[in-house]
């Protein structure tokens, strides 16, 4: 894909190469795999926590009064030395607004915006705690991206049910509204339940199983009512949670699936569970024979399938808002997908493209063509294996650039949501 076809990208899709003193201070700044890599955050760390500790110390009015020169001077260090982190990171960035709109962006400008505030404002020197916040970054340095990947798997299955959690706020939000209501009527203002909207704080945490006891009903039938919303509160708790973990079922079902293995043997140490692809033995590393599972008959839904999963691999490795894209596109369907990935686990790309030219029209191939590319611009930033597979699925269908330049222009505009700013 040329330099014309990328400038139909969206702003922030470009792929960008860093050089020099740039490359240099992103490798340290930004990554941890190296050993100044690692030594920076670990020095970031300990700054962040003796920031805080100073922020702490400060509050206490003895200390304040024998101190306050020493923690101002120290605080202001502190700062000075966040602020260069932050320019650092903005100066070697390959897309600095990219970084200074994400949200660990936002929190290194938040967490040294107070104290420069603080010079008109006193009362925002109490904002500094933000600074705790930072030690999100901790997740990075001690390398815990299984702990990483489950989060934004957790995030994933939170959003993909945020309907179903949204109705059963709305039913919860009803029901104190109206039991609040009904305790109003039934106990009065004699007994506490003063107002509406006292009598709805009364069942918002009496139905919460929380509780405070500050007003509490008196006649029998308002403790009759008490009573049933306490135990009708046990039971609402697993609603949420069982709504989130079918999701997450759910989802692990996908993932399973696209990382399925087989009963393949390893000749020399005997272990078997090796995927369909693989050519090297898991366990002791000798080479595998070749697998002689039996592949599908390629259809066109299956090839449609299977053009989407080879994309969402061609970067090695498979994000959360892949999969959810995925089976959004394939309309749920967990038959196909498991047919299609049967397929790509047994065919190499290179089989998959020729045979594709004798399985689809040219309709059904331009569908393939638009739907790869959408894929490719709905993430954050096309990965140069994606763009490159997309360019050998172009070719094999017989389409240059200047064909598909209007399919281009109309997918990068889908994809910016950058033009609805204003």
């Amino acid at each position: 894909m040329n330099q014309e076809m990328l400038s139909d990208l969206p702003d922030g899709h470009h792929p960008s190469a860093l050089s020099g003193w740039r490359l240099k201070w992103y490798t340290i700044i930004f990554e941890a795999d190296t050993k100044a890599g690692q030594r920076f955050d670990v020095l970031l760390i300990w700054a962040i926590l003796l920031s805080l500790l100073v922020i702490m110390l400060d509050s206490v009015k003895a200390l304040r009064t024998d101190f306050e020169t020493a923690f101002d001077f120290i605080e202001w260090g502190f700062t000075v030395l966040f602020t260069a982190e932050y320019l650092a990171r903005l100066a070697c960035s390959p897309h600095p607004f990219r970084y200074a709109k994400s949200f660990l962006g936002i929190i290194d400008l938040i967490s040294i915006l107070p104290s420069y505030v603080a010079l008109f404002v006193p009362e925002a020197y109490v904002l500094l705690d933000v600074r705790i916040l930072r030690l999100l970054r901790l997740f990075r340095i001690l390398k815990m991206t299984g702990y990483v990947d489950e989060l934004q798997w957790l995030i994933m299955a939170v959003a993909d049910s945020r309907r179903k959690i949204g109705v059963f706020i709305s039913i919860i939000f009803s029901l104190v509204v109206i039991l609040g209501s009904l305790l109003y009527v039934v106990e009065g203002p004699e007994h506490g339940f003063t107002s509406v909207p006292i009598s709805i704080y009364w069942a918002i945490t009496t139905i919460t199983t929380v509780g405070f006891g500050d007003i509490t009903p008196h006649t029998d039938f308002g403790r009759l009512i008490a009573s049933m919303m306490m135990m009708f509160g046990w039971g609402i708790l697993a609603v949420p949670t069982g709504i989130v973990s079918a999701e997450m079922i759910a989802q692990r079902a996908v993932r399973k699936t696209l990382s399925e293995t087989t009963t393949r043997t390893c000749h020399a140490c005997t272990t078997e569970g090796h995927s369909a692809e693989a050519k090297f033995c898991l366990h002791c590393g000798e080479q595998l024979t070749k697998y002689f599972g039996e592949a599908p008959l390629l259809t066109p839904r299956i090839a449609f399938a299977s053009a989407l999963i080879y994309m969402i691999n061609a970067d090695g490795k498979i994000e959360p808002h892949e999969i959810s894209r995925l089976v959004t596109v394939l309309k749920n369907d967990r038959e196909l997908l498991e047919i299609a990935n049967r397929y790509t686990k047994l065919n190499s790309i290179d089989e998959f493209l020729v045979n594709c030219q004798s399985v689809l029209d040219k309709d059904q191939q331009l569908s393939v063509l638009v739907n790869l590319y959408d894929a490719i611009l709905s993430t954050r930033e096309p990965a140069t294996q994606e763009l490159e597979l997309f360019d050998r699925f172009m070719h094999t269908f017989e389409y240059n650039e200047q064909q598909f330049a209007p399919y281009f222009h109309s997918i990068a505009v889908k994809n910016n949501r950058a033009l609805f700013r204003h």
